[in-house]
């Protein structure tokens, strides 16, 4: 890790700007969910590039909202931040899901995932409503992998993934979320081929994928800190005295 000021903040391999932490900073103290599980988040789904757009699927923007998702988090959220039109414009169907009777109307919705501050804004706001649901039915405050697993795979599919990890952590996790590990084969399956991961495996390897941005952003966290107390990592100048 390293800490530029200028320039940002290097997190999981990819650069952090002072713009796209502020605005994260923003979700975070307006929703109450924990900072540094945001930026993990944010590093691990595309990098902090607002543009980012998955090869598979319709998943895009700084926190990789899929299509769907997005058009549930206007509905419920878009008015909270300053797009109450929008959010008009979203109805409720018969089957649970979000329509948009205007396609241009729709477009323009599922455009602005590219707007950084309110992606972080809704990536919030689902991580707080994954959270709820997810303590509801497990008892124990969510992890950040297990509210990574709710971005993933939505909140009833994590909880059917937090299930089969509890009763049989080696049965196949291709088999326990299908459609979600045709999205995402390069974790639900090992590289290059089709052998699948079990549900211990995948869950396994997002704690590890989360680990490295979070102990990072801690330490990025801690330096302002440091450097108002005066501290300094460079161990002091060896004395050549001999007085105690």
């Amino acid at each position: 890790m390293t800490l530029t000021p200028q320039f940002g903040a290097i997190i999981g391999g990819h650069r952090l700007s002072p713009e796209v932490m502020e605005n994260i900073r923003e979700a975070a103290s307006k929703t109450g969910v924990d900072f540094d599980f945001l930026v993990a988040q944010a590093s691990v789904e595309s990098g902090f590039r607002g543009n980012a757009h998955a090869e598979r699927g319709s998943a895009a923007g700084l926190f990789q909202f899929t299509g769907a998702t997005w058009l549930r988090m206007m509905h419920d959220h878009g008015a909270k931040y300053g797009h109450a039109d929008l959010a008009r414009a979203t109805k409720l169907t018969a089957q649970g899901t979000v329509a948009v009777a205007d396609p241009a109307t729709e477009h323009r919705i599922l455009e602005l995932r590219r707007d950084n501050k309110l992606s972080a804004l809704f990536a919030a706001e689902y991580a707080k409503t994954n959270g709820s649901r997810i303590e509801a039915a497990t008892g124990h405050k969510a992890s950040a992998a297990e509210l990574h697993l709710a971005h993933l795979l939505g909140p009833n599919g994590a909880i059917r993934f937090l299930k089969a990890h509890a009763t049989n952590g080696g049965q196949s996790a291709a088999k326990v979320v299908p459609e979600a590990a045709r999205e995402n084969p390069g974790l639900f399956y090992r590289r290059g081929t089709r052998n699948a991961q079990s549900v211990a495996a995948v869950y396994r390897n997002i704690e590890e994928k989360l680990s490295k941005p979070l102990h990072q952003v801690g330490a990025v966290e801690k330096e302002p800190l440091r450097q108002a107390l005066g501290l300094s990592d460079n161990l002091p100048p060896q004395r050549t005295d001999r007085r105690a």
